[in-house]
């Protein structure tokens, strides 16, 4: 998978969650459920997981655990329990690799692949708390915006640099009118979550691009999809700073 079609997917996936966040609470949670559900997929082919549909299951069952934990909180924060979920993802693999264990020499690489994986998933969950904390909910569509702004800029040239600069800059921009655009949210606040957007598209590229390209197809896709999982938790750090 080229970088373009990367970016691309990266994009789509971003304005899926700003869409459904835009739509109410359980459009969200479906949205964030299929890149979840994505991620899954795709993730042990990323890292040559052995048996990857032994990864893909437990990394699924661990993000439906994160959900449901973030749904049925009854207060904030909504994330306190989603580290119950991110305990058993971990002793999920060490238990896959001790009844169904990969080929000799991939243990310690599968229980790290599937724990990381799990972790990554599980932090998409974190869009939902955001759009559960009071006061917060526009965050969510400011930042899922961000992510989809920055990452159609961060393949503009084949200069590593000068696309950093781009991507950064398109999260912050986004931000700001997004701040500007919702009363909740104040031009500055918009560009913090912005740039927090901006700085997680950029990691997942510069990684990307010292690996070699992946030939699955569902390993680009989950890729794609990492960095709009993971800015799910700094927005919701975000609302929680700026909203309380």
């Amino acid at each position: 998978m080229n970088p373009t079609t990367r970016a691309t997917i990266t994009a789509v996936a971003a304005s899926v969650i700003a869409v459904s966040g835009f739509l109410g609470t359980r459009y969200l949670v479906v949205g964030a459920l299929a890149l979840m559900a994505g991620f899954a997929i795709g993730w042990p082919r990323l890292t040559r997981v052995p048996r990857y549909w032994v990864s893909s299951a437990i990394i699924g069952a661990g993000s439906i655990a994160a959900l449901v934990a973030v749904v049925l909180g009854k207060n904030e924060p909504y994330l306190r329990y989603v580290v119950v979920a991110v305990a058993a993802i971990v002793v999920a693999s060490l238990l896959a690799e001790v009844f169904l264990p990969n080929p000799r020499g991939h243990a310690v690489t599968a229980v790290a692949s599937t724990s990381s994986g799990g972790t990554i998933a599980a932090a998409g969950a974190a869009w939902v708390a955001g759009n559960l904390t009071v006061g917060a909910e526009d965050l969510v569509v400011c930042g899922a915006a961000a992510v989809a702004m920055a990452a159609a800029v961060s393949v503009l040239t084949r200069r590593p640099g000068v696309n950093t600069f781009a991507a950064l800059t398109m999260g912050c921009v986004s931000g700001a009118v997004t701040g500007f655009l919702f009363t909740s949210i104040t031009w500055y606040a918009g560009i913090l979550v912005g740039l927090g957007a901006g700085v997680a598209v950029v990691l997942m590229v510069e990684m990307t691009r010292r690996e070699p390209r992946p030939r699955s197809v569902w390993a680009g896709i989950a890729s794609a999809i990492t960095p709009v999982l993971v800015a799910g938790v700094l927005v919701y750090l975000g609302g929680r700073l700026l909203v309380g």
